[in-house]
């Protein structure tokens, strides 16, 4: 296939002149009909790897997506851009089926999207027998990993169908995938000798920050406060929480929406399309609003409790900014978090399944506390490219007073050794405490010749010095339950004056400080208050249309518009996102709009 023919498609269709990074290989190798598994950020362009071949090549592609919100939304993107496609799913009517069927059978769907539970049904597998499948596309490819965040039992079925669609390839995609998952999801979807592309972690517009805040609520008043015109998500761990949060927010006014597993179906709908068609710019969810959230334009995602491991807070903080304009992902911290998280994770009946997520919070816990840049802690873990500063995060963007700690570091980095490694954090603190509790008079901790060498220091400076030397790596968390601090190699570096440990105090609201920022290096110069009339302009449509105001454009493309104020088809038709149908649909619209405005504004 030639380069040509591929870019031609990409403008023609989804408005782009270029690939991103990955894009071309994944979609070269799929033309060549070998098995592919893509790990791209979320926002990377994961769809259009298969949406792109699938529009070239004969036949229909057929799609295995886990939620019916995520394929509506899918199939809504593709229609608004001239391709074909449609879903079937529990969601449908009688006739709403019995037309998809028929639709299907005559040729006109060149993508066809299905959730893997229908996998099941033996009518449905007779039906795609009948079907010109030229390949299978496994979005959210991570659910069939046991050892992935979100697994799926019914992703098992997949390599199943393999000898009723014949001879065709697999391409296999997610947005969290360790080396450990990838491997997994290899060996349980059978891929033949795949090509593996990963793109790399990093998403560039997004500034990760961690605060620890007295009173969490208090601060999520004040951010919403500051930022009343943005569309947000904001995550907590129990239902009950987020019924509080949702409570204290609707009482100072804040027009939000929430969003659990213990709402009724009906009212949960209603409350996640408020949001996604932005009739609420606001929403408290748990964790089960997740993989169906294709919402472009979310400027911001606060985690109001610590999530249970890393890869869960990367796919749930990359649900901000999928348009690619700047957005921000906030984790609000304090050490009750570390209680719920061991309690749901104790509810597991599986020892090996629970040891395992047990390691996996921990690791959370050396992101929130270590004082190294926070994106490249989230590229290490990964295995991408890691970095030392990265401009856009908490760590590295705040006017900080970095204290040296090394002394009080050695202290209890030698409590632990003089423990003979025995002990976890509690025994360590009431040690260098010089406690005399039931604890401390049991082990018989005023032995030890650290016994109360840091008695005149804080508690909390203490505990929180033990979690920046874990996340920092001098100090192993060993076991799960009752977790063991043990020395490690680096410990040594720091025992004999080798190497030096700071401490950050005084930090300045990074929140705030991004946004300085921001505004002083932001190269673009577009006009806001255009930006604004055609956002409202979006939102008529939308409502008309009845489909999402994201669906129609991404904030990035109004934002193009309002810089470059397109008054012809032929400059319309040069913003990103614009297609030949969007074109066709909506350019006399837009153009006629921000002439009115120009007109009425000069």
């Amino acid at each position: 296939m030639t380069e040509n023919l591929l870019i031609k498609n990409l403008k023609k269709y989804f408005g782009y002149e270029s690939f991103r990074p990955g894009q071309e290989e994944i979609i070269n190798n799929i033309l060549d009909g070998k098995d592919v598994l893509g790990v791209l950020p979320t926002g990377g362009g994961k769809s259009i790897c298969y949406q792109l071949p699938a529009l070239i090549m004969d036949g229909i592609t057929l799609v295995i997506s886990p939620l019916i919100s995520l394929m509506k939304d899918q199939v809504d993107a593709l229609n608004e851009n001239g391709i074909s496609a449609s879903f079937i799913n529990s969601s449908m009517t009688s006739d709403e089926y019995k037309n998809a069927l028929s639709q299907i059978s005559r040729g006109r769907i060149k993508l066809l999207y299905i959730s893997p539970e229908r996998l099941e049904n033996n009518f449905f597998m007779d039906f795609i027998k009948t079907l010109n499948i030229n390949f299978l596309a496994i979005d959210e490819a991570h659910c069939i990993s046991q050892w992935g965040h979100d697994f799926r039992p019914a992703y098992k079925l997949i390599p199943n169908i393999y000898d009723a669609l014949g001879d065709i390839s697999v391409a296999a995609f997610t947005a969290t995938a360790t080396k450990e998952v990838r491997d997994d999801i290899i060996k349980n979807l059978d891929l033949k000798n795949p090509f593996v592309k990963v793109t790399g972690f990093d998403r560039e517009n997004l500034s990760y920050i961690v605060e620890k805040p007295n009173d969490k609520l208090k601060f999520l008043k004040n951010f919403l406060r500051d930022h009343n015109n943005e569309s947000g998500i904001i995550y907590a761990s129990t239902r009950k929480k987020v019924d509080e949060v949702y409570k204290s927010l609707k009482k100072i006014g804040i027009d939000v929406a929430k969003y659990h597993a213990g709402l009724a179906e009906k009212t949960r709908i209603k409350n996640q399309d408020d949001f996604i068609y932005d009739r609420k710019k606001v929403i408290v969810a748990t964790n089960a609003f997740g993989m169906g959230i294709d919402k472009s334009n979310v400027r911001f995602v606060i985690h109001y409790n610590m999530p249970k491991d890393m890869e869960s807070y990367y796919q749930e903080a990359g649900r901000a900014g999928r348009d690619g304009e700047d957005a921000e992902c906030i984790l609000l911290y304090n050490a009750q978090d570390i209680i719920i998280n061991k309690f749901l994770i104790n509810q597991s009946n599986n020892p090996a399944f629970k040891r395992y997520q047990l390691e996996k919070l921990q690791i959370i816990i050396n992101y929130v506390n270590t004082s190294n840049c926070l994106r490249g802690f989230i590229l290490d873990y990964f295995g991408s490219q890691s970095m030392d500063f990265c401009d856009n995060c908490s760590n590295c963007l705040s006017d900080t007073k970095k204290t040296d700690a090394t002394i009080d570091s050695q202290k209890i980095l030698s409590c632990i050794y003089r423990l003979d490694q025995r002990y976890g954090s509690k025994t360590i603190v009431d040690c260098l405490k010089g406690s005399q509790n039931k604890n401390a008079r049991e082990k018989k901790l005023s032995e030890i010749s650290t016994y109360g060498i840091m008695k005149s220091n804080d508690e909390k400076y203490i505990k929180e010095l033990i979690g920046s030397l874990i996340a920092d790596g001098y100090i192993r968390v060993s076991g799960g339950q009752y977790p063991i601090l043990k020395l490690t190699e680096k410990s040594k570096d720091v025992l004999f004056e080798d190497e030096k440990v700071f401490v950050i105090e005084n930090k300045k609201d990074p929140v705030k400080e991004k946004e300085r920022i921001s505004r002083s290096i932001d190269p673009r110069d577009y006009d806001d208050k255009l930006f604004n009339h055609l956002k409202k302009v979006r939102l008529d449509l939308s409502k008309d249309r009845n489909i999402p105001p994201f669906i129609i454009f991404s904030d990035a493309s109004l934002k193009e518009m309002a810089t470059i104020k397109p008054q012809s088809e032929e400059v319309f038709l040069e913003v990103k996102g614009v297609g030949d149908k969007k074109l066709i649909q909506y350019g006399d619209i837009f153009i006629a709009e921000i002439s009115e405005f120009l007109a009425a504004n000069n």
